[in-house]
């Protein structure tokens, strides 16, 4: 059974969300919990992989950058995941989605020019195997655009085995190591983790 989140966890998650460089304690007075809580609540959801990674929002109308474009492609089906792949490795495009429709993989690159655009297109675009694009739009002004996922409370979380990375089932096992949670899938792999690191657990909790 996945894990959930509580009103804690989300209210934590939106102080962050709203500021990154607010302090444990800081965001302690705005929950209104202990410090300690605060810092056990993200550890554990590092540690779990709800919070990714804590990086700089930048102001896009700040910041001279160009075109930003959404292409909608048909790519045959035996072969979505290694166009999608090959994308993914590609500087420009800043998004990739699978989806729906006549088009089955859209994409929003960035571009500093009409031009560069169009020679996106014709060479990189026209060389993807068996991929196809049904249509270009060039984005004149953004309005929102709130990355992510909608947060609140009981939203349910996937927890992966920290030792056999398979999906966890259940109620996890958890193995605190320097206050953050590691999830282990059965007894069996947490004792196998205990055992493969042992010396560099034992030096983590000395």
């Amino acid at each position: 059974m996945p894990a959930k989140l509580d009103q804690t966890d989300v209210a934590i998650i939106r102080a962050l969300m709203e500021d990154g460089r607010r302090s444990f304690r800081h965001i302690a007075r705005l929950v209104n919990v202990s410090t300690p809580t605060v810092e056990h609540r993200i550890k554990r959801m590092i540690s779990s992989g709800v919070i990714k990674k804590m990086v700089p929002l930048l102001d896009p109308q700040k910041i001279e950058q160009g075109l930003t474009s959404l292409i909608n492609l048909k790519v045959e089906p035996s072969r979505l995941n290694e166009v999608a792949g090959k994308l993914a490795e590609n500087e420009k495009v800043r998004s990739i989605y699978m989806t729906t429709g006549e088009s089955n993989l859209a994409i929003r690159v960035l571009i500093d020019s009409a031009d560069g655009l169009q020679s996106f297109m014709s060479d990189e675009i026209a060389k993807l195997p068996g991929t196809a694009p049904i249509s270009t739009v060039i984005v004149t002004r953004t309005v929102k655009d709130e990355q992510g996922v909608v947060i609140k409370p009981g939203l349910a979380v996937k927890l992966n085995c920290e030792f056999c990375g398979q999906e966890i089932e259940g109620e996890p096992h958890i193995l605190k190591v320097r206050g953050q949670d590691r999830y282990f899938c059965c007894k069996t792999c947490l004792s196998s983790y205990r055992e493969k690191y042992a010396s560099r657990l034992e030096k983590l909790s000395g």
